[in-house]
Order: C-alpha cells, then structure tokens, then sequence
C-alpha cells in the first residue's frame, strides 16, 4: 500500500514537469518574434560571439606565395615532428691547408732614356818603379811593368796600383817599397804638364830618414813621369803644399821632375 502511494507521487511529479515545459514552450512560441525582437536590441547574441572570440586565441596563417622563387644557395629543410635532437656536424679528420703561392712582382725594365750607358774598361801597360838595395847599400830604381785597367784616368789608377805594393814574385826578386803603407790617394789632376797628387797624411811620415824620403819621392816622381802628359809633379799633403816633409826637412815646396834626383 505504501509503495503505491510513493508511486503515484513520482508520476504526478513528471507530469508536472512535462507540463511545465510545455507550457514553456507554447508561451515561447507565441512570443517569438517578441523575443527575437529584444536579442536584436539588446545585442545578446553579439555579446557571446565576442566573448568566444576572445577565449578562443587565433592562429595566424601566413600565406606562401607559391610562384615565389627560392633564393639562391637556400636549400628545402624538411622538419618532423618528434623529439628535438641536435645532430653535431662530423668534424674533418685533419684541417686542410692551402697555401697560396704569391708571384713576386717584376719590375718592369726601365726605358732606354733611363739606362745607364755601359762603361768600356780599357788596359794599359804601366811602368811603375820599386827600390832594389844592392849589396854595398846602394838604392837603386827597378821599374816593373804591369797591366792596369780603367775607365777613364789611367794615371790615377797606375798611381793607385804603385800605393798597393809588391805582388808575392816582386818580393822574391829582391824589390821593396818605401813609400809608407798607410798613404792613400786622395785625389789628382795635371796643369800646365805638371800633375798635383794629393796623398793623405801618411805619406809625410817616414822610418828611414831622408834617404827613406827621397827613395819614395822617386819612386812617385819616376811613375808619374812615365807619362807623356807629365814632366814634374807636385806633392800635396791632406790637400795643403807643405815646404818640408819629416823633421830631416826634404823640400817638396816646388813641383819635382827626375832631375831633381
């Protein structure tokens, strides 16, 4: 008896919802429009869209263009889904080295405006004279012939060549030089059939004494004089016409001829 009481209680119940709902919805039919007309006004509709749009993020798309061309040097990459991996590119074995080889730049020739015209060497047969000493002391002259090579000045040269000494086979022969060593030419020009040699300071200094003094003017005066353009010679020291040379005190204060010997 009592659970037919409970039941009907459920069955009334449902047909009071379903009444309800019917009753809702034939009240929703007849007012339709009217609803429909307040949405409009209201904007509720709009109202939810917006709010959807705003949940929702929005996936930008980004168009290719598919006539667009590649740029060159640029290759496809294919990317795959799946877990990132770094792949490290295989290193080289060993380093390779290129070595370029530079051509060093040749200068060019220079025009024949600029080219230094070629010198002529020539060669003279000079007579220059040394001191041979006899038995009994005696100083004699030996004259000693030599070829002698230059360009334009054979008597500087031959002078130059009479300063430098005795060869190996002249000393053998028994010959010396008494002029002293350390003398150098300095310079030398000829006037008027006398030639001014201009010697360093050397020349004035020598161990033997005044005989040692004369045998080296000689052999000066007797060398230079073996030239046709030379008649006497004027010494000159460091540039300067001394009177004297040494403290035996030889003149030199007037040029020399072999006479005066």
């Amino acid at each position: 008896m009592a659970r037919r009481k409970k039941n009907n209680k459920t069955s009334i119940g449902c047909l009071f919802w379903i009444a309800l709902i019917l009753l809702v919805l034939v009240i929703f039919l007849f007012n339709r429009e009217t609803i429909q007309n307040v949405i409009d006004e209201t904007g509720f509709l709009d109202i939810i869209a917006k709010e959807r749009e705003e949940r929702t993020p929005e996936v930008e798309q980004i168009e290719i263009p598919e006539d667009e061309e590649e740029p060159a040097g640029v290759s496809e990459v294919e990317i795959t889904s799946g877990p990132a991996t770094t792949e490290e590119p295989e290193q080289a074995e060993e380093d390779t080295v290129i070595a370029l080889e530079v051509e060093p730049e040749t200068a060019e020739p220079e025009t024949a405006a600029h080219e230094t015209p070629e010198t002529t060497q020539k060669v003279r047969r000079s007579k220059m004279y040394f001191i041979e000493i006899k038995d009994d002391g005696d100083i004699m002259m030996k004259d000693i012939v030599r070829p002698v090579y230059y360009i334009d000045s054979p008597l500087t040269e031959t002078m130059n060549t009479l300063l430098e000494g005795l060869s190996s086979s002249e000393l053998n022969m028994g010959l010396i030089s008494l002029i002293p060593e350390q003398t150098k030419l300095l310079s030398i020009s000829i006037n008027g059939g006398t030639a001014y040699l201009n010697f360093s300071d050397s020349f004035r200094f020598n161990a033997f004494g005044v005989e040692g003094y004369n045998a080296q003017l000689k052999q000066v005066v007797y060398t230079a004089t073996e030239f046709s353009s030379v008649e006497t010679v004027q010494i000159l020291i460091e540039g300067s016409l001394n009177e004297y040379m040494g403290p035996e005190g030889v003149f030199i204060g007037e040029p020399l001829s072999r006479a005066d010997f």
